[in-house]
């Protein structure tokens, strides 16, 4: 058994907030190296985490003896990374959005089955315990049949006009509310229901300029928000079943709700981590506005090791950072045991295999956009 799994960042964004943070929580994980273009945001991620090893050209971590590598950087540099790693045999975590096309999803994929490293997609709410719960409950018919999913999110990031233009602005480079918040919710879709057979979708840009680092207004290109229509195909349990995603990055207010309707309860995940359930028979088949649904909190059930790990994310910066860096703790739990033992899959994970089925639904839902009307994935 490997006695440290040595970890190495390329980039500092993310990666500082919620990551690092996470991997410093385990005993058995040695945060190794980091490679970021900004000197000033590299020196400050090294002396947060007491890292040795920093880089501005990311290739020179490449010559690092690293077992696992989180790659953080923005979409239109993923391939290039993700392949020279894989080739090199590390182990990688892709943040998402994938990639840019399904052309280059698929290439990242081809290089992971000639890879002896684990090769995976950050959509860590698949670890949360709260969405594992889900899982559990539903496959067991506890909510019955499943009749919709329906998701809100409401964030207010990109919401200041004076906000500066970056790559997030710029479609071609990977931005957009569709690849970066749609993304994971194609994903908990699929991982809690199954598979999905076509999509409408409209994308939304409120916010149609912003200013560069000259303060020029450069146009975006990308969507700031989106509603996204789908239905679950013959593979999944929920055949022909609607499921609505209703996202903006421009809100007021910040706003999370994930829920599954069933035919004996119906079950939501909030931002912060929580899972709710309402029975059907507690409305009585009253039409009422006036009267709210009696949610009741369901707590989850862990394992000892990841009890441990559910107190020390209590006490840490993850906590307040909500249901995405909570639930990239679980998975990095996961990777850091899965390479000590040298496990090949972590069970339940996303795979580069379900990064490039939900690029198929991504560009799907791009299409869906230009010609208006429902596409095929």
């Amino acid at each position: 058994m490997k006695e440290k799994v040595r970890v190495g960042f390329l980039g500092s964004g993310w990666s500082r907030i919620a990551q690092a943070p996470a991997f410093s929580l385990m005993d058995d994980a040695e945060l190794a190296a980091v490679a970021s273009p900004t000197e000033k945001h590299r020196k400050k991620f090294m002396e947060s985490f007491a890292i040795t090893e920093g880089f501005a050209d990311w290739r020179r971590l490449l010559d690092c003896e690293l077992d696992l590598v989180c790659v953080t950087t923005p979409p239109f540099l993923h391939r290039e990374m993700v392949t020279a790693l894989l080739e090199r045999g590390r182990s990688v975590i892709c943040e998402k959005p994938f990639a840019l096309s399904v052309a280059e999803a698929e290439s990242m994929f081809n290089a992971s089955l000639v890879s002896p490293g684990l090769a995976l997609l950050d959509h860590q709410l698949r670890m949360h315990p709260a969405v594992r719960t889900m899982k559990q409950m539903i496959e067991s018919g506890e909510i019955g049949r499943v009749y919709d999913v329906r998701a809100i999110v409401n964030l207010s990031s990109r919401s200041r006009p004076d906000l500066q233009w970056s790559w997030w602005s710029d479609r071609e480079r990977g931005g957009g509310a569709l690849g970066a918040i749609g993304s994971h919710l194609i994903d908990l879709n699929r991982f809690l229901i199954g598979e999905i057979a076509e999509v409408s979708c409209n994308l939304t840009t409120s916010v149609p300029q912003r200013p560069d680092r000259e303060g020029r207004m450069r146009a975006a290109t990308s969507d700031d928000s989106f509603s996204m229509q789908m239905r679950f195909g013959p593979s999944s349990i929920a055949l022909a079943a609607p499921s609505l995603m209703q996202v903006t990055t421009v809100g007021s207010y910040t706003w999370f709700s994930f829920e599954v309707s069933g035919s004996l309860k119906s079950i939501r995940l909030d931002g912060a981590g929580r899972l709710w359930e309402v029975g059907t028979g507690g409305s009585k088949g009253s039409r009422s506005l006036v009267d709210a649904p009696r949610w009741t909190q369901v707590e989850p059930i862990l394992p000892w090791d990841e009890l441990v790990l559910q107190e020390k994310i209590r006490h840490s910066s993850l906590a307040v950072h909500g249901i995405f860096a909570v639930g990239f703790a679980f998975l990095a739990h996961r990777a850091v045991k899965a390479l000590r033992n040298g496990e090949g899959r972590i069970p339940d994970a996303a795979s580069f295999a379900d990064g490039l089925v939900v690029q198929k639904v991504l560009a799907a839902g791009l299409a869906s956009h230009r010609q208006r009307q429902w596409v095929k994935p």
